[in-house]
């Protein structure tokens, strides 16, 4: 009888969603809570649905990237502390840049309430570049989680990552170049293209 239980109990335990998963999905629908309360408060509900179907796509993809690093952090946490190591800057630096992926996923909506301020100018240059701050959303996403990733790397917390070919580290120069020249090359785009 007793080993009936525990043979349950392990299934159970293989089926179960991993705390890293969850923590990632809690972030993502955060994300989405406030991204449609910011629009609410500034232009109503029906304003916050209509805009989210129209940047679906944009919404979608900065909000799962939130919710990967999300996850990702809450992985490195936890294996930081079973294993009593220090990577305190790794994680802030990914931390940081999840803040500046949603600071840009919303950012452009502050043209909204902008000309009530008497700022129109700003709220103009904000809605001008709305793709360059999603973009800069998306972008700081993916550099985010390469962060992440070169610090699991790094100090070996997942033996699946660990043993990857790839180095991060490079992987990360290169994913900031890149992202630097698609940004300044969309900015220059838009800006030229008016």
């Amino acid at each position: 009888m007793a080993t009936e239980l525990s043979h349950a109990a392990a299934a159970a335990g293989r089926h179960r969603v991993p705390r890293h998963a969850l923590i990632g999905v809690a972030a993502s629908l955060l994300l989405l809570t406030v991204y449609l309360a910011i629009l609410s408060v500034a232009q109503g509900l029906a304003h916050a649905l209509e805009q989210t179907s129209r940047l679906w796509y944009w919404v979608a993809v900065i909000a799962g990237g939130f919710g990967v690093q999300a996850g990702l952090f809450s992985f490195i946490r936890s294996a930081l502390r079973q294993r009593k190591a220090s990577a305190t800057a790794s994680v802030a630096t990914s931390g940081g840049v999840s803040t500046v992926s949603m600071a840009a996923c919303c950012a452009h909506h502050l043209s909204d309430v902008l000309p009530l301020m008497g700022l129109s100018g700003l709220a103009l240059f904000l809605t001008r570049y709305q793709t360059i701050f999603l973009l800069a959303g998306v972008l700081s996403n993916a550099t985010g989680i390469i962060i992440m990733l070169e610090t699991i790397q790094r100090h070996g917390l997942s033996p699946a990552v660990r043993s990857w070919k790839l180095k991060m580290g490079r992987v990360k120069a290169a994913a900031v170049l890149l992202s630097v020249l698609i940004l300044v090359s969309a900015f220059l785009l838009t800006w030229l293209g008016t």
